[in-house]
């Protein structure tokens, strides 16, 4: 027996018998190779001095190498530069792999003390190539349809395992998705626009791993969420504006777009809808219709209503009836305007108007209806009408036509024969009233207000009838006026008892209540002074009387008399005003009867007169009166009558 075969067997035979030290020379296995590739099998063993190493091949063994430190190597049949040894560790690389390299390999490892042995297992793998990715459908309807996918390889040693991705994800079994034949097959039922892929299959066997190509699938859905915008956005859009109206939905493939307004299919197509000079008979509720060919669903979006105003213009009022207004009557006004109107408001001289009394408005603001019309109707009437966009205001002008009525003729009762006759008429009246004269039952020409005449005559006395008419109410009023033509100077001797009386009534009104006043001012301010009585004038004495034609009353004036101011209009007997006691010395003292340069009364008044203001203060008469002309003149030519009465400080007494 040579060397190369007694060693074996010999390492053989203490691998069996178990004559060595130590066990598990070589880890445990399989190792794992590749098809025309390499493999290393490394003992466990550290470097060291080796005397024997032996490497055998299946049962019954074959030898692989042998190798004795005192002879050297020795390779076996079939493995002649296929294989290499590392003497320090008895390690050996095997190349130029082939299937049938598969099996089991056992080592023995003899040092100068013990022998080690191991075993281990080599499978050798063909690599995988040609991995294939089908799909029993590519085109499917979301929700509707199921997709079996396998995954196939034309080269490649089993076993094989098998990955699925869907893009980056990994596809693992669970609801709707199972994975079949050890995993070569993927079926996902009613799939959804998220199965789409891509997909693909890795398969792998121990020593390579192979993908597939990629497939994705075509998944028909929708259209859904279809929503449309309108640009510019807007609550309402003014006549001439532009708009683009977009529609989009989540469809797959693309839905088709049709438009519609208020329901009615227009003959528009396409995702984008151009109004373009818009005008108001294009408002109302748009919405777009989405439809998808290929799954024939369809949908519509949700309406956007597009209100579309013209500018107010053309703003105006007019009145029913149209004719002149009068009182009493009714009117209505009506506010209308060219374009959109939202708003009216009405108002009157420029305040708001608003219902109530005699005034009514309707709903919607267009009428405005006066019932009864009163004179007080009467104004500038106006109506501002708007809408979002614009605004214009009319107004109009409201005469309500009335009378006459309030009828009164202004003029003297009494006047001597060929004094001027002026006798006025007057009535309240729209328009202004044209007017008539008669004089007892004859009718006086003209048509004026005013009667007049230079030189009365007797025959002037009787009444007067002045009669207005309105033209535009149809109303006519009359009132009559009483005229007595004295003889000449039957009217300038004195003063009636009437017209006496009335004046004693004022007068001592007057001075009720300056007195009142002077005595509540005198008490705050202290002006109460304990004197005697000084003489006013010359005569150095008061007198008990008083001068002049209605002497013989008593002329001591009260103490507290602050300040009095008469002015007495018309023509005046200075004997009548004498009468009025302790006035009569202050009127005598201090009247002033003016006719120009003139006095028309001659009196003794003294040449310096003196008062106190309202303040306190001294002052001094305006006028020095002094004796006037020893002929009295016609009372018809005195006009006014000024009475100047001053203060007194404590109590002073007239002459």
């Amino acid at each position: 027996m040579d060397f190369h075969h007694s060693t074996s067997l010999t390492v053989y035979l203490l691998s069996i018998l178990g004559y060595c030290a130590g066990q598990d020379a070589l880890p445990s296995g399989p190792v794992n190779g590749t098809l025309g590739g390499n493999v290393i099998f490394k003992t466990t063993i550290n470097p060291t001095t080796l005397f024997a190493i032996s490497w055998t091949f299946g049962e019954p063994p074959v030898s692989v190498v042998d190798f004795v430190s005192s002879a050297g190597s020795v390779i076996g049949v079939g493995y002649v530069g296929r294989i290499s040894l590392d003497n320090s560790t008895g390690s050996l690389e095997l190349r130029k792999l082939t299937l049938i390299d598969s099996g089991t390999y056992r080592v023995s490892l003899r040092t100068a003390d013990v022998i080690q042995v191991g075993s281990t297992s080599l499978i050798v793998y063909e690599t995988i190539s040609n991995v294939t990715l089908r799909a029993n459908v590519i085109d499917l309807m979301e929700l509707n349809d199921t997709v079996i996918f396998s995954c196939s390889v034309s080269s490649g040693s089993s076993p094989f395992s098998y990955r699925w991705l869907n893009g980056s994800s990994e596809v693992t079994a669970r609801y709707g998705i199972q994975l079949g034949d050890g995993g070569r097959t993927l079926t996902i039922a009613n799939v959804t626009r998220y199965d789409q892929g891509p997909y693909r299959c890795i398969v792998s066997n121990p020593v390579s791993s192979k993908p597939s190509q990629n497939l994705t699938l075509i998944i028909s859905y929708g259209p859904e969420n279809t929503t449309m915008k309108v640009t510019p956005l807007d609550v309402l859009y003014g006549s001439g504006s532009n708009l683009t109206l977009s529609c989009s939905a989540e469809s797959s493939p693309s839905a088709q777009f049709q438009w519609l307004l208020n329901g009615t299919l227009l003959s528009n197509n396409g995702p984008e809808l151009r109004l373009e000079n818009i005008q108001a008979n294009q408002s109302g509720s748009y919405s777009c219709w989405a439809h998808n060919t290929r799954t024939l669903r369809y949908q519509i979006s949700e309406p956007s209503d597009i209100t579309v105003l013209e500018p107010i213009s053309g703003a105006n009022i007019t009145t029913t009836p149209n004719s002149s207004i009068i009182e009493g009557g009714s009117v209505n006004l009506t506010c209308d305007a060219s374009g959109a109107i939202i708003t009216r408001e009405w108002m009157k001289d420029g305040h708001p108007l608003s219902a109530g009394g005699n005034i009514i408005i309707s709903e919607d603001k267009r009428v405005l209806s006066i019932n009864p019309v009163k004179r007080t109707d009467s104004g500038e009437y106006r109506c501002r009408v708007s809408n979002p966009i614009s605004t214009a205001n009319a107004k109009h002008g409201l005469i309500v036509n009335y009378g006459p009525d309030g009828m009164e003729i202004m003029g003297p009762s009494e006047i001597e024969v060929g004094q001027k006759i002026t006798l006025t008429c007057s009535a309240d009246s729209i328009p202004t009233s044209s007017y008539t004269w008669v004089l007892n039952g004859t009718e006086i020409p003209g048509h004026s207000p005013e009667f007049t005449k230079e030189k009365s005559e007797y025959s002037d006395s009787g009444d007067y009838t002045c009669t207005a008419t309105n033209n535009v109410t149809g109303n006519k009023t009359s009132v009559v006026h009483k005229l007595s033509v004295k003889t000449e100077g039957s009217l300038s001797q004195g003063l009636s008892a009437g017209a006496i009386a009335g004046i004693v009534i004022g007068v001592l009104l007057v001075l009720g209540v300056a007195v009142g006043v002077a005595v509540y001012f005198m008490k705050i301010k202290g002006f109460f002074k304990k004197e005697s009585s000084r003489s006013v004038g010359n005569t150095g004495k008061s007198s008990a009387n008083g001068g002049g034609p209605g002497g013989n009353q008593p002329a001591l004036c009260p103490p507290y008399l602050r300040r009095l101011l008469l002015q007495i209009t018309g023509m005046m007997a200075l004997s009548s005003v004498w009468r009025m006691s302790c006035a009569s010395c202050l009127l005598k003292k201090y009247l002033r009867l003016i006719q120009g340069p003139e006095l028309c009364r001659h009196h003794t008044i003294p040449e310096e007169g003196w008062w106190v203001s309202s303040a306190g203060e001294p002052g001094y008469f305006l006028h020095r009166v002094r004796s006037g002309p020893s002929q009295q003149p016609a009372w018809s030519a005195c006009r006014t009558t000024h009475l100047q009465i001053p203060p007194f400080l404590g109590e002073k007494a007239c002459p």
